[in-house]
């Protein structure tokens, strides 16, 4: 986490990869300000769902839905409001669920224990990574209204990818491993 950080920054990150000034705040009277003003919260919803960042993961048990699914699975549980995307059902080898209308439909038992990537919207919280992922991101989106140039936007889009593959390694390392259970390897041989 970094104390440091504002969505400002984050902005300014993306700004001085495309070549521009950067601003002082999001109600600056420029078109670079306007434009990450508009931007920013869909870039980091985006960033948000697109890898399970340790520094915004939840956990929750959710109750099940008075009424069940019309077919296909036994319970509907509503998802939190501040939703993002499913990390892990902890309790569970191999479920089979979807995710529909604001609800997690499966064959669960309720209480269902959910650990998700929830609306993270507090910069000083974020991890490095996500920061400069973010950063990379706006400017990708950026690129194209503010430069008029695809390749920046190409090479903006190549640094996002480094940034998200080095987040995926950073997590593999900070978490433990799962634990395998033998009899789900035998199931799925069959």
């Amino acid at each position: 986490m970094a104390a440091g950080d504002s969505i400002v920054s984050i902005c300014n990150i993306a700004l001085i990869a495309l070549g521009e000034s950067a601003i002082v705040s999001l109600q600056d009277p420029y078109k670079r300000a306007i434009l990450c003003n508009a931007r920013y919260d869909q870039v980091r919803r985006e960033v948000l769902r697109a890898h399970p960042w340790n520094c915004a993961k939840r956990r929750a048990q959710l109750a099940a839905n008075a009424t069940a699914p019309a077919f296909g699975f036994s319970a509907a549980f509503p998802l939190p409001g501040d939703y993002i995307r499913l990390a892990e059902l902890p309790d569970w080898d191999d479920p089979k669920y979807a995710v529909e209308d604001g609800q997690l439909l499966g064959d669960f038992t309720a209480p269902l224990n959910l650990i998700y990537i929830y609306d993270l919207q507090d910069p000083t919280r974020f991890d490095p990574l996500l920061v400069a992922a973010l950063g990379y991101a706006l400017a990708a989106e950026l690129a194209e209204p503010l430069c008029q140039d695809t390749s920046k936007q190409q090479s903006m889009l190549k640094l996002l990818q480094g940034k998200l593959d080095l987040a995926k390694l950073v997590s593999s390392q900070e978490n433990s491993s799962p634990e395998f259970d033998d009899d789900v390897l035998l199931r799925s041989r069959a």
